[in-house]
């Protein structure tokens, strides 16, 4: 069953393999939502200091802060088309 979590790394995987940017809806740890232009670069398992889980994420390009961000998955809201 295909779902937007799934839909959202299909996308990120495509434009990590064509080398292409991406816009994205994305909520922040304080819960506040923003659009960003991201070019992904790589998935990454991140250690969460709180559970015994790690978070997938991505490390990506980031317009808006003009930096290589790394962006929790689960957070994506939607891939603008």
């Amino acid at each position: 069953m295909r779902n937007e979590y799934t839909d959202n790394f299909n996308k990120l995987q495509d434009a990590i393999l064509e080398n292409k940017s991406v816009k994205i809806s994305y909520i922040n740890h304080k819960n506040l939502p923003s659009i960003r232009t991201i070019k992904p670069i790589r998935f990454e398992m991140v250690e969460r200091k709180k559970s015994f889980y790690d978070r997938l994420c991505i490390k990506a390009f980031c317009n808006l802060r003009n930096e290589e961000r790394t962006f929790a998955i689960y957070r994506i809201k939607k891939i603008v088309d």
